[in-house]
């Protein structure tokens, strides 16, 4: 979900290819991807980069989207879209997509773990799971009412009680279901540290992301680590990180720094959107993670303030929050479950002026 850009903001197809590429070449076995990625443009590009044979070299991981179809004769033929983009016939890992109280409701009434069974049998997929973004409760839920293969939780350093969190990657491994990990950087914020956060880097000794990455390796309970790599140099990086990962690696000095990087962070964010853009497009033109982005710089990082109002300025009128019709559509797909509409009020305010 995300590729390197082109101005035009559709993904470096060429690009993300060469990275793609590298990337299998280099030990990376695992592509994940889903429908609405990039405008519906993922999918394709992956199964462009593995039509040359590099297919058998990899597991595909992709997922239905629960919040689409009405009825049950809508689930076959999205998934048929899907194996025509991949340029496959069979999904190695394919995942229920963002389950949260409504989807799952949705998921439920349309009987879709049936219909995964049914594919499964049919030899279309191989591995059944979902990727989850609501709590603990709903979580543990979902984990007992099926023989799950994978699932797929958020969870970074500065994420250990949110969503599914410790609590359920622990559960789950105990059922014997495999956990992919997604937001290892929480959307980059890990990898960019700025402010009083920053200062806990700045002695050079440790790297952001080397560490943020190995605390997840370092977990017996985690499978799998997801990371959104947005250019080759973060590609060739992230490959060199994992070759040298893996459970107990951590010194203690680096369990340490964790944890003072965890209470930085902590203090500093007043709200926590990681931008994956699941509230876009905002019926009123809002672009709400860039709003959020701007006024998150400004309150934690005061030195940046001006560039931030800046930002905010710069911004046409309708996609300022101001512009916000509070509708409300943003907060039912907002996977950490934001007062989106509260939110941007206060934007408008501090920003506005």
């Amino acid at each position: 979900m995300r590729f390197p850009l082109l101005k035009s903001g559709k993904p470096d197809e060429k690009e993300s290819i060469r990275m793609l590429h590298y990337g299998i070449e280099h030990g990376i076995n695992y592509v994940d991807t889903a429908v609405p990625y990039h405008d519906g443009l993922s999918e394709t590009i992956v199964g462009k980069a593995l039509a040359d044979g590099r297919r058998d070299h990899v597991m595909i991981a992709t997922k239905f989207p629960t919040w689409e179809p009405t009825k049950k004769s809508d689930l076959d033929p999205i998934f048929e879209r899907q194996l025509k983009k991949l340029q496959t016939d069979c999904i190695d890992v394919y995942l229920l997509h963002c389950l949260q109280k409504n989807f799952w409701k949705n998921a439920q009434k349309l009987g879709m773990i049936d219909w995964l069974v049914r594919k499964r049998k049919e030899g279309k997929i191989k591995y059944v799971g979902f990727s989850f973004h609501d709590d603990f409760a709903l979580f543990k839920e979902i984990v007992d009412v099926f023989d799950w293969d994978v699932c797929q939780i958020q969870y970074n350093y500065v994420g250990e009680n949110v969503q599914a969190g410790t609590a359920g990657l622990q559960y789950a491994a105990k059922k014997g279901i495999s956990v992919v990990v997604m937001e290892p950087l929480f959307g980059g914020v890990l990898a960019n540290p700025v402010g009083s956060m920053k200062k806990v880097w700045e002695n050079g000794k440790h790297n952001p992301v080397d560490l943020a990455l190995r605390w997840l390796w370092n977990k017996p309970e985690v499978s799998l680590v997801l990371s959104g790599m947005s250019n080759m140099e973060q590609t060739v990086q992230n490959v060199e990180i994992a070759g040298r990962s893996g459970v107990g690696t951590l010194t203690k000095k680096e369990l340490e720094t964790i944890a003072v990087a965890q209470k930085a962070y902590h203090d500093l964010i007043p709200i926590r959107c990681t931008k994956c853009g699941y509230c876009m497009p905002c019926p009123a033109g809002v672009d709400i993670p860039v709003n959020f982005e701007a006024y998150n710089n400004a309150i934690a990082f005061p030195e940046n303030a001006t560039l931030s109002r800046n930002l905010y300025a710069f911004l046409t009128p309708e996609h300022r929050a101001g512009h916000c019709a509070e509708c409300g559509q943003c907060e039912e797909k907002c996977p950490q479950h934001l007062p989106i509409r509260k939110h941007l009020q206060t934007v408008a305010k501090h920003l506005g002026g």
